[in-house]
């Protein structure tokens, strides 16, 4: 046990428990003050009794456990004026020291110069309660006198005793290491209140305990910080503790008073070190939240993108959208369409609950008839940037709301869907004006909208905006070329004696329209004239070609000075050379004729055309032999060839373009011996063999016409 550990021991052990208190007269060597953990320790004495008596009601033990005699113990010492400056001996139980026998460590100092008490010593006992620290503190006392009073002077315990029957509380005394603590003196010190220990730096309410302890003549333990003499501060613990006379009154308080600066200063490392934990903790776990909004958000693009990209269908891709955003973001919500004034085209909502669609049926239907204004108007024009609506119910929102639509009842049924908060999102496309927007709605009881759920709520709507552009594009584009194609595509005429259908298929990665085509015309005389073809192209530019060259066909076939199917082509080829088309196209032309005998004549040419297929009334099915002629707007020298066939009644004959029978890497006689088997087991009806040959043979990426021609009786 070394000279300072001892001394750390001993500091390290008293703290702020409980001590007991004894101020003795020394020429009577009585006990004439006690605090109240002291008469705790000797309920049963009566002031003034001898420090003997008062030691043996106490049941003091020396550290073998044996009673205190009058020879060396602490209290015969200050009967003697000798100073104790650290004894260990062992109270009974029954005090606030303890419940058990308990080492104590005794400190007892005459108090010379003190006012009034200079014939007195003070004498503390202080509990040991550390088992490690109560040891050491024992092991120390059974050293020489030497190292035990270097030991406890070194223990930086400060006494001091202060006047409690003035009303400022003056000290009357203090011990040597109060003044090696704060540097005053004792005649500096004594006769002044303790408060010119403070400081810029104290905190105002630790005095105000000491006083508030002091004037009701309570105990109380406070951490202060003091200021020494020379500007130095430093956290003094100040245990302070009443003193009491015989007839009960208080007459003192004794402070013990500890440098804890030390410990202070550990605490506040202790302390800011688990705050910096604590901050790391909660960065860490907000920088975690923050990645996974963020991975959620991502999650939640992608989905969207996905999703949305996978329909060019506008009216199914806002259907989708809603499913994504409920219920994550809202518990309902809506998309409504501008019909190009600014006012509603279309909507549709979803709600959580699927008990409520018929009552979210009835708010589509409602908002569609109506008139909006405020924010959803302004969105729709493009006029405004998205915002977040909280406290739906408060009275600010509530008049703003009337504003929006003229129709209460819109307002009453989106109520009784349940409103709290609201996002109001556009849907931005190309043209950022006149674009969809987006309503997302959260009920009460439900988190209010957020922020970050605007931001989110942003992001999607960006995305979102430019596919349901996208597939509004789609739709007018689809619009136009069906318009189109129809306009090209023309009814086909009734003829007496024949039955007729016709089909037209958009190739899987064509345009819906394109340079196929088919004719029927019912030519001067008794003849009908029919034509299947196929412009080079699938878009526009090759329907636009096709459209001319149709009307150049239906013209050639009315001049009558053309009598034969071959005439017919190569007036056409010379009539695009000559008006600077570049168009090409294959074609077959035929021309049918019925004959008295039943039977009808079919005369054609070819222009580099799959060839005619018949399917006569047996179900066997033939190709008729090509003519060997080379496609329009190749050669418009070279002379054409026609061919005639007997065919009876009954008969089916079949134009179709390439798509219908050539497919990539295959042979062409491939795709007709295939065309041939399906023809012979369709139905008979030439629209159901239509029908089954698209289907059968339709999924070709190229596009398709058909025309079928049966021959009447």
């Amino acid at each position: 046990m070394t000279e300072h550990a001892a001394a750390t021991d001993v500091a390290a052990i008293t703290g702020d428990a409980p001590a007991a208190v004894l101020l003795v007269h020394l020429p009577s060597r009585a006990v004439v003050h006690v605090n109240p953990v002291a008469r705790q320790l000797a309920p049963d004495a009566v002031l003034p009794m001898t420090v003997d008596a008062w030691s043996d009601a106490a049941q003091l033990r020396d550290l073998d456990g044996a009673e205190l005699s009058e020879t060396e113990h602490p209290l015969s010492k200050v009967a003697r004026s000798e100073p104790v400056v650290g004894q260990a001996v062992s109270a009974a139980a029954g005090s606030d020291l303890g419940g058990q026998r308990e080492p104590l460590w005794v400190v007892a100092l005459p108090m010379a110069g003190a006012p009034l008490l200079d014939d007195h010593a003070l004498v503390v006992f202080l509990p040991l309660r550390d088992t490690r620290a109560a040891r050491a503190a024992m092991d120390a006392a059974t050293e020489q006198a030497a190292l035990r009073d270097r030991a406890v002077l070194a223990t930086g315990l400060s006494f001091t005793v202060a006047d409690a029957r003035t009303d400022d509380f003056p000290l009357v005394w203090v011990n040597p290491a109060f003044t090696a603590t704060t540097g005053y003196a004792f005649e500096e010190a004594v006769g002044r209140n303790c408060r010119f220990l403070q400081g810029p730096g104290t905190d105002p309410a630790a005095p105000e305990r000491m006083r508030a302890a002091l004037e009701s003549g309570q105990g109380t333990t406070v951490t202060v910080l003091n200021y020494r003499k020379d500007g130095l501060a430093f956290w003094n613990q100040v245990a302070l503790s009443p003193i009491f006379g015989p007839d009960g009154e208080l007459t003192h308080f004794v402070a013990i008073q500890t440098d804890v600066s030390g410990r202070v200063a550990a605490d506040r490392a202790r302390d800011d070190a688990l705050a910096a934990e604590r901050a790391a903790r909660r960065d860490a776990e907000e920088a975690h939240r923050q990645a996974e909004e963020h991975r959620a958000r991502l999650d939640l693009l992608a989905e969207a993108t996905h999703r949305l990209s996978g329909t060019l269908d506008s009216a199914e891709c806002r259907r989708r959208l809603l499913e994504l955003v409920v219920p994550g973001l809202a518990d309902w919500a809506v998309v409504l369409s501008p019909d190009g004034q600014g006012q509603i085209a279309d909507a549709a909502a979803v709600h959580r609950d699927p008990a409520l669609a018929p009552r979210v049926a009835e708010y589509v239907a409602a908002v569609r008839r109506t008139a909006l204004r405020g924010p959803l108007h302004e969105l729709l024009l493009g006029d405004r940037p998205a915002r977040r609506i909280t406290g739906y119910g408060s009275r600010a929102v509530q008049a703003e709301r009337r504003r929006w639509t003229g129709d209460e009842g819109v307002l009453a049924l989106s109520d009784a869907l349940g409103v709290d908060s609201l996002l109001v999102v556009p849907l931005p496309g190309r043209r950022r004006q006149g674009d969809d927007v987006m309503v997302l709605v959260r009920a009460p009881g439900s988190l209010e909208h957020t922020d970050d759920d605007l931001r989110i709520a942003v992001d999607l709507g960006r995305r979102a905006g430019l596919l349901l552009d996208n597939a509004r594009l789609y739709e007018q584009q689809h619009l136009i070329a069906t318009a189109l194609q129809r306009s090209l595509l023309p009814d086909l005429p009734e003829v007496p004696g024949l039955t007729v259908a016709a089909r037209y298929h958009a190739g899987q990665a064509g345009s819906d329209v394109g340079g196929d085509f088919y004719e029927l015309i019912d030519v001067p005389g008794d003849g009908t004239a029919l034509a299947i073809g196929d412009v080079a192209g699938h878009d526009v530019y090759a329907a636009a070609a096709m459209g001319h060259l149709k009307g150049l066909l239906r013209a050639c076939a009315w001049d009558r000075t053309l009598d034969t199917p071959a005439a017919v082509l190569h007036r056409v080829d010379e009539l695009t050379a000559a008006l600077g088309m570049t168009t090409m196209a294959t074609v077959t032309y035929a021309q049918l004729t019925r004959d008295g005998s039943g039977t009808w004549s079919l005369e054609h040419s070819t222009a580099g055309h799959p060839p005619l297929l018949v399917r006569h009334p047996d179900g066997a099915v033939e190709f008729l032999p090509g003519t060997g002629g080379i496609p329009l707007g190749v050669d418009p020298v070279l002379p054409r060839e026609s061919l005639t066939h007997r065919l009876p009644a009954g008969s089916i004959v079949l134009g179709y373009t390439d798509g219908l029978v050539e497919r990539r890497g295959e042979v062409l006689s491939e795709g007709l011996d295939r065309l041939a088997r399906t023809a012979a087991a369709a139905p008979h009806d030439v629209h159901a063999l239509c029908d089954a040959l698209l289907a059968e043979l339709g999924d070709s990426h190229d596009d398709i016409a058909l025309l079928a021609v049966q021959l009447g009786a």
